[in-house]
């Protein structure tokens, strides 16, 4: 009896979104600025040239520097998405406010930055 009551009720929904006109539509596509992006969510702790805000390193000195050698070495594309959408010691996640897209985007511009390929 309590599969036939989810049932119904699973089509209830079915129905009701249907009338009211919902849809899998994301809507129109919008371009990705990731220096914006940065600037919004990175640029405060990372500062705007990705070498670390020298006030923020004053009571955080492990904020990562896009530039520096050894992060440079071995960061990669994916490892940078991971750490944007989890979050690392004291950073933030933003898994749940931004998507995968944006995150990708966001990773390039990080090693673009540290490269030096960014002014």
């Amino acid at each position: 009896m309590r599969r036939l009551g989810t049932a119904i009720l699973a089509a209830g929904l079915a129905v009701a979104a249907a009338a009211s006109g919902c849809s899998n539509d994301a809507g129109p596509a919008i371009p990705i600025d990731p220096a914006v992006m940065y600037a919004q969510n990175c640029s405060r702790c990372h500062g705007a040239d990705g070498h670390g805000n020298p006030e923020i390193k004053k009571t955080l000195p492990t904020v990562r520097d896009f530039a520096d050698p050894a992060f440079l070495a071995t960061a990669q594309p994916e490892t940078v998405v991971r750490t944007i959408m989890a979050g690392k010691g004291q950073m933030p996640a933003f898994g749940a406010s931004l998507s995968l897209p944006k995150m990708q985007s966001l990773s390039g511009y990080v090693l673009r930055l540290g490269r030096g390929q960014i002014r």
